[in-house]
């Protein structure tokens, strides 16, 4: 029997989705985990582009770790909210220059 929740039809339900539901996706962040404190929400996230290519010689770079960084989002419900981002580290092949994932909504400008 099919799924009378999830189908074509315009009143349809779609599958939960934390990432569209928080509107995390505009920011280029997927919901990778959620936890529920007393006083707050907060969701894992990561950053969903990659970002490889060295910004001073142009070689691929690998990634070396990561970094969290902790911030304030829109709360859900009485609840503040804050995200828990991991950003990739990268380190040049080339030129051995670090750098981190670029965390702009909509990736880098040309300028």
């Amino acid at each position: 029997m099919p799924d009378a929740t999830v189908g074509d039809r315009l009143d349809a339900f779609a599958h939960p989705d934390l990432t569209t539901f928080c509107r995390l996706d505009d920011l280029g962040l997927v919901v990778t985990g959620q936890r529920l404190d007393p006083d707050r929400a907060v969701l894992a996230c990561r950053v969903l582009a990659p970002d490889h290519w060295c910004r001073r010689c142009g070689c691929e770079g690998t990634p070396r770790d990561t970094v969290t960084r902790r911030l304030a989002h829109e709360p859900h419900g009485w609840r503040p909210t804050t995200l828990l981002v991991t950003i990739r580290r990268y380190r040049c092949a080339g030129c051995g220059h670090v750098w981190r994932q670029d965390t702009s909504p909509h990736g880098r400008t040309a300028g």
